[in-house]
C-alpha cells in the first residue's frame, strides 16, 4: 500500500487511541502516554504537510477535523498544568473522538478551488482551527473545576467556586487564583475568542476579494460561525459583569465544547466511509 496523507492520518489516529489507553493504564503523567502522543502528532503533522504540498498555493479543503487533533495534541504535550484532575485525559479523549470521526466521515475527496490561493484564506482557516482548540481546552478546564472536591477549590464569600478574576480587571487573574481551573478556563476562552474573531475578519477579507461581498448569509457555515461567536461573547459578558453564579458560568463554559463540536466540527464531516 502506498503511503499517502489519508494513511498517515489513520496512523496518527491509531497512535492517539493508544496514547489514551496508556494514559488510563499507566497514568496521565506517564512518559509512555506522552511518547505515543508525540508519535501521533508527528504522523498527523506529516499528513497535514502532505495535503498542503499537494494543494499549494490553494487551501486544502475540509482540513479542520484533520488539523484540530494536531493543535489539541501540541497544546497537550506542551502543557505544564497536569494537576487539573481529568483535564489531560479529557482533552486526549476529544483528540481521539475528532480523529476517529475524521477517519470514518472524511471529506478529503474534494479538490481545492482557485479562489482559495490567497493568504486570507489560509489565515481564516488556521485562526479558526486554533480558536476551536482553545474553546475545547477551556471547556475541559471548566469541567475540571466543576468536578473538583470542595477542599480543592477556592471559595468565595458566598461559598461559590471562584470562576471570577481579580476585581481590578476582570480579565486579569489574581495571583491567588491564577492556577485555578476556572482561571485557566477563562484564559483559554479569551485566547479562543480572539483567534475566532481574527478568523472571522480574515474570512470576510477573503470573501470580499474573492466574491465581492464580505458575508454570504445563506451559507450555513457563516451562520454557525456567528452563532459560536455570540455564544462566547455572552460568556465573556457574564464573566465581566459577574452575572449568574460561579457554578452557572462554569457550566456555560463547559457547554462550549458541545457548541463547538456540533456547530463547527460536524458540518466539516462527510458521509460514513469504512477506513479501508
Amino acid at each position: 500500500m502506498l503511503i499517502n496523507a489519508q494513511l498517515l492520518f489513520k496512523i496518527a489516529a491509531c497512535f492517539y487511541g493508544m496514547s489514551l489507553i496508556c494514559a488510563f493504564v499507566f497514568g496521565q503523567r506517564s512518559r509512555t502516554a506522552l511518547l505515543v502522543l508525540v508519535l501521533g502528532l508527528l504522523a498527523n503533522m506529516a499528513a497535514v504537510g502532505w495535503r498542503y504540498w499537494l494543494a499549494w498555493p490553494m487551501l486544502p479543503m475540509y482540513m479542520g477535523p484533520v488539523v484540530l487533533p494536531l493543535f489539541l495534541g501540541v497544546m497537550l504535550a506542551l502543557s505544564r498544568h497536569r494537576d487539573g484532575g481529568w483535564t489531560w485525559p479529557a482533552v486526549l479523549t476529544l483528540i481521539v473522538v475528532i480523529a476517529l470521526a475524521a477517519v470514518l466521515f472524511p471529506k478529503d475527496y474534494y479538490i481545492p478551488f482557485v479562489k482559495s490561493q490567497t493568504i486570507w484564506a489560509h489565515l481564516f482557516f488556521w485562526f479558526g482551527v486554533a480558536g476551536r482548540g482553545c474553546f475545547l481546552i477551556a471547556a475541559a478546564w471548566a469541567m475540571a473545576g466543576l468536578t473538583m472536591g470542595r477542599g480543592e477549590t477556592e471559595r468565595g464569600r458566598n461559598g461559590d467556586t471562584q470562576f471570577k478574576s481579580s476585581p481590578r480587571h476582570p480579565l486579569t487573574p489574581s495571583p491567588r487564583h491564577s492556577s485555578s481551573p476556572a482561571s485557566r478556563s477563562m484564559l483559554w476562552t479569551v485566547w479562543g475568542f480572539t483567534l475566532w474573531t481574527l478568523s472571522m475578519f480574515t474570512g470576510e477579507l477573503w470573501s470580499y476579494l474573492g466574491w465581492g461581498t464580505p458575508v454570504v448569509w445563506d451559507d450555513p457555515a457563516i451562520t454557525t460561525t456567528m452563532a459560536t461567536w455570540f455564544f462566547y461573547i455572552c460568556l465573556l459578558h457574564l464573566h465581566l459583569t459577574g452575572s449568574w453564579t460561579a457554578r452557572g458560568r462554569g457550566m456555560y463554559a463547559a457547554a462550549g465544547a458541545l457548541v463547538v463540536l456540533v456547530l463547527n466540527c460536524v458540518p466539516e464531516l462527510g458521509p460514513f466511509r469504512w477506513p479501508l
